[in-house]
C-alpha cells in the first residue's frame, strides 16, 4: 500500500516534470549530456596515448642502453 503510493507519487512527479519541459530545457540537457560523452572519451583517448608514448619511449631507452 505504501510502496503503491510512493510509486504513484513518483509517476505523477516525472509526468509533471516531463511536461514542464522546453525545446530550450532538452537542448541543454542534450549539451550536458554530450559534452559529458565528449569529455570520457577524451579522457580515454589522452590515457591511451600517454601509455603507448610511454612505452615507446621505454622502448628507445632500453635499446640506447644496449648499444655499446
Amino acid at each position: 500500500m505504501i510502496i503503491e503510493t510512493l510509486q504513484r507519487l513518483v509517476d505523477a512527479n516525472l509526468a509533471g516534470l516531463a511536461t514542464e519541459l522546453t525545446l530550450t530545457d532538452i537542448g541543454a540537457l542534450i549539451g550536458m549530456f554530450s559534452a559529458l560523452l565528449s569529455t570520457i572519451g577524451n579522457l580515454l583517448y589522452t590515457w591511451r596515448k600517454d601509455r603507448r608514448e610511454q612505452r615507446d619511449s621505454d622502448a628507445a631507452w632500453a635499446r640506447r642502453q644496449k648499444e655499446p
